[in-house]
């Protein structure tokens, strides 16, 4: 049996800021830019380094998150799939592109220049936030004034299923 793959997985900072826009029927489709950089280093089989862009396409709900936090910089991972698409243009000249359906947008840090200049986590003590009664609906007013929990009960080791 064969079968075929088309998957793909990158991490590249936008080279430019996204941009949204919607088919006849509604449907939000947003296009991007990413720049991979590529490094040369022992067994890479590279003769040097270098980067390389990729145009991305998403859709629907994806295509209208990523126009509103995404930005020229910010670093993305994304998962998706290799497409090619052929047109005619009006010059009649047939033309194609290849560009990466995006299924999955992963959004990492900040642009790289503020990334390089904010302080490491580990540089700065970080103070867990406090959370009281009020902040939480996971604590009850008094532990010792509310009912049991009806589905927590005194269980023998036997009485479990598994």
């Amino acid at each position: 049996m064969s079968w075929d793959i088309n998957h793909v997985v990158l991490v590249g900072r936008l080279t430019r800021d996204p941009e949204l826009s919607y088919t006849p029927s509604g449907t939000a489709v947003c296009r991007f830019s990413i720049a991979v950089n590529r490094s040369s280093g022992p067994g890479s089989g590279d003769d040097g380094s270098g980067t390389s862009y990729f145009n991305i396409v998403t859709w629907n709900k994806t295509a209208e998150i990523c126009k509103e936090y995404l930005s020229k910089g910010k670093q993305v991972g994304i998962d998706g799939r290799l497409q090619q698409r052929r047109w005619e243009g009006q010059d009649g000249v047939k033309r194609s592109t290849i560009e990466i359906v995006a299924t999955n947008v992963q959004f990492f840090g900040s642009p790289k220049q503020d990334y390089e200049s904010a302080p490491r986590a580990g540089n700065a003590p970080q103070k867990e936030p406090e959370v009281t009664e009020e902040d939480s609906p996971f604590i009850s007013e008094k532990a010792e004034d509310s009912e049991p929990e009806p589905f927590i009960s005194e269980l023998d080791d036997d009485d479990i299923p598994f």
